[in-house]
């Protein structure tokens, strides 16, 4: 189950952008222009196709979250801020957001890099063929993850409320565990890697370390709550079978599995859009793990 939580009204996102909110790239000042266009993130692009592009794949993959996407009213905003310059020589740079209003909160989009999008080919070195393609052809076809954050310019592997991608949100198991609590990672990490021995890749050099690709895709929990609380769900990145695995309230010992998970995190996510009360319950779609 999972709650409402932490969130930023639009209110705190035009206050919070000093150098100002934007709905169309004609209304962006020269000088923030540039600092957007030496980015190779395609944050232009995205601004201009606008919520509707970005939502059109959720259409028949997704269909509660895309009419819970239709009752937004409001368009997706660049909010930016300039980063203070410490030398002379500095090149000017910001800190950028793209989100727009939904029910009372903001919710965050991130765009791909330029041409490099999951519908013009690019799977992310075959990861997101890892998760079910209702859901990686949907949320991740043509953005790279959304989020419900707890500030207007949250940090890039902060991976809540909402399907995110793999190369900013999905979480390995170790930095997962980690986020519970202290002595979680000690206690339930080897019987993850004694249940999935491929979900290891060891380090290669004295330099790497072990990673652990049991890999979080999607956390119910607020953007400022680390403990066991809500709901997670993994899958192993390695792997092509798309199976996804629950844990709940940090039950890594009774860990579960979604079936049909396309149509259970559908409806969470109608429910998060919506913002509504009470907690979601995935009871109907979750059942033990058997190996």
């Amino acid at each position: 189950m999972t709650g409402n939580g932490a969130m930023v009204s639009l209110t705190e996102f035009f206050s919070y952008f000093d150098a100002g909110v934007y709905e169309r790239s004609s209304d962006i000042p020269k000088s923030l222009l540039e600092i957007l266009l030496d980015n190779k993130e395609d944050t232009l692009g995205l601004l201009d196709r606008g919520r509707d592009w970005a939502m059109e794949p959720l259409a028949l993959l997704q269909p509660h979250s895309y009419e819970a996407l239709l009752d937004c009213e409001s368009p997706l905003l660049l909010g930016m801020s300039y980063v203070p310059q410490h030398f002379p020589d500095d090149q000017p740079a910001g800190l950028e957001t793209l989100a727009f209003d939904s029910n009372g909160r903001m919710v965050e989009v991130r765009p791909c890099f330029r041409g490099d999008s999951y519908e013009r080919g690019n799977d992310c070195f075959g990861t997101l063929l890892a998760l079910p393609d209702g859901l990686a052809k949907s949320w991740l076809w043509r953005t790279e993850g959304w989020r419900i954050p707890g500030e207007p310019y949250g940090g890039l592997f902060v991976n809540r409320r909402l399907v995110t991608h793999p190369s900013f949100g999905w979480l390995h198991a170790d930095r997962f565990l980690d986020s519970l609590g202290k002595g979680w990672r000690r206690k339930f990490l080897p019987k993850l890697v004694e249940m999935f021995p491929d979900c290891l890749v060891p380090a290669k050099s004295e330099y790497d370390k072990n990673h652990y690709m049991f890999r979080c895709f999607l956390d119910t929990r607020p953007a400022n709550v680390f403990a066991p609380t809500g709901d997670q769900f993994f899958v192993i990145s390695t792997r092509r079978d798309q199976v996804v695995y629950h844990v709940h309230e940090g039950d890594f010992a009774n860990l579960r599995v979604l079936h049909d998970p396309v149509d259970a995190i559908d409806r969470y996510s109608a429910h998060t859009l919506r913002n509504l009360p009470g907690e979601f319950d995935f009871s109907s779609w979750s059942e033990p793990y058997r190996g």
